[in-house]
């Protein structure tokens, strides 16, 4: 089993457990993401204990099986079986995973017309996080009816898009009063749609870059589909006419720079200059095998690409890189279902050569380390706090309500809590936070 990265030990509900604290949203320091289909009898409390990140997929709107007349009053979540599903996301949570739902897909993207759509988007996304516990939202738009835009710039988005933004807004303002902590916010867009905007030939090319610049502050993950997308181009282009094919170490190596790097933004419909994203948000998204379509990448060459952009390993194709990013968050995959089956490429081939990427997966986090414990979990009367991360512990109520503050000046300290009432909190220490049971 892959070590849980930065994973604070405490007791639930009298079981020695690891939950994840961490300043990055909840989110572990390198991530390995996968897919789950909710039409598989896959359990997801079944799937590799080296997916630290689990994609519940999809909260969709497709109802009729026509791909391109969704309205997102019909987004739901159809799952194999729904009462496993909700103690499943239970399990796998106190067993230091998150959960986050994918909404759209393939069948079922939608576009947001107007403000009664968004108005629409954000109750069913509040019902469903309400429902089923997860930690934060997946955007996985696709299919150009509902991303392509017929004007607009990254600094104006189409008006679509922008219902889009605003109501993730509304969610992260009201996941944050609700739960005490940010919502997770990540995406899965494909290379059309954000890389593609380095050319100026196809009407889409990036047409979803305005939304991640405009929440590149709050989108804690971005993993751009490096798959059936066919060819794109390098941020050197046009001085480099080269195009690079999917399926390739230098397709991976120039779309992921890209993304980081940045770009002027050369496509027909959208203007502006694409301000890349921190490498500590950037995944390299790639297929556990050939099932899931084009742009399939061996184990071997999966590894020798990511090593080279992090820094640790040779160039392994014919683009060299202008820098290096040893902080690039990890990997994802479409999808765990298919890394399980043994008839894709093996059993969980995907998860493996994660875990054999040196500069990856490594036993201690290069940002944070904090390396807190607190016990008991469940408590009634004291807790227990052991932390190398000293300064301000904050405890607040379900409800939002701070209900406790005091400071952490030892790396041991016991926090009186037998005032507060029995009930879910949640213990916040210098922005890192964590779900506490009162007895």
């Amino acid at each position: 089993m892959i070590k849980t990265y930065f994973t604070k030990k405490i007791l639930v509900l009298s079981a020695l457990i690891c939950l994840t604290l961490s300043s990055n949203a909840g989110l572990p320091s390198k991530v390995l993401v996968g897919y789950w289909h909710n039409w598989d009898a896959l359990r997801l409390k079944d799937i590799d204990d080296r997916y630290n990140v689990l994609m519940l997929s999809f909260l969709e709107a497709d109802k009729d099986g026509a791909q391109d007349n969704n309205v997102v009053g019909d987004l739901e979540f159809t799952p194999y079986n729904n009462a496993e599903i909700i103690a499943d996301i239970a399990t796998v949570q106190a067993e230091g995973k998150t959960v986050i739902v994918s909404i759209g897909g393939a069948n079922g993207s939608f576009k947001l017309n107007n403000v009664s759509d968004k108005n629409t988007f954000v109750s069913l996304v509040k019902t469903f996080i309400q429902t089923y516990g997860v930690d934060g939202i997946d955007i996985d738009l696709e299919r150009q009816a509902y991303m392509c835009t017929p004007s607009g710039s990254l600094s104006s988005p189409a008006a679509y898009h922008q219902y889009l933004i605003d109501g993730i807004n509304e969610l992260l303002v009201w996941h944050q009063s609700t739960y005490g902590k940010k919502m997770i916010l990540t995406s899965a867009p494909e290379v059309l749609y954000t890389t593609g905007g380095l050319s100026p030939w196809a009407y889409c090319n990036g047409a979803f870059l305005p939304f991640i610049e405009q929440l590149r502050d709050d989108l804690d993950l971005l993993m751009i589909q490096l798959y059936n997308s066919g060819s794109n181009y390098s941020i050197g282009y046009p001085g480099n006419q080269t195009a690079y094919n999917q399926g390739t170490v230098d397709f991976v190596i120039t779309q992921i720079e890209a993304a980081i790097e940045g770009f002027v933004v050369g496509a027909q419909n959208v203007s502006g200059t694409y301000s890349g994203l921190p490498a500590s948000k950037v995944v390299v998204a790639l297929p556990a095998c050939s099932a899931a379509g084009s742009g399939y990448l061996s184990s071997a060459n999966m590894k020798a690409a990511l090593e080279y952009l992090m820094g640790c390993g040779p160039k392994p194709g014919s683009y060299t890189l202008a820098n290096s990013y040893p902080t690039l968050r990890g990997l994802m995959t479409w999808s765990a279902n298919n890394d399980a089956d043994p008839s894709c490429t093996g059993t969980y081939t995907f998860a493996q050569a994660f875990s054999e990427i040196s500069c990856l997966v490594t036993s201690t986090d290069p940002v944070i380390e904090a390396n807190t414990s607190i016990f008991p979990n469940p408590a009634t009367s004291t807790i227990t706090v052991e932390t190398s991360e000293l300064g301000k512990l904050t405890i607040t109520s379900s409800t939002g309500q701070i209900v406790l503050t005091t400071s952490i000046v030892a790396k041991t300290t016991t926090v009186d809590v037998a005032s507060l009432n029995s009930g879910l909190y949640i213990v916040n220490i210098n922005g890192t936070s964590e779900k506490l049971i009162i007895e």
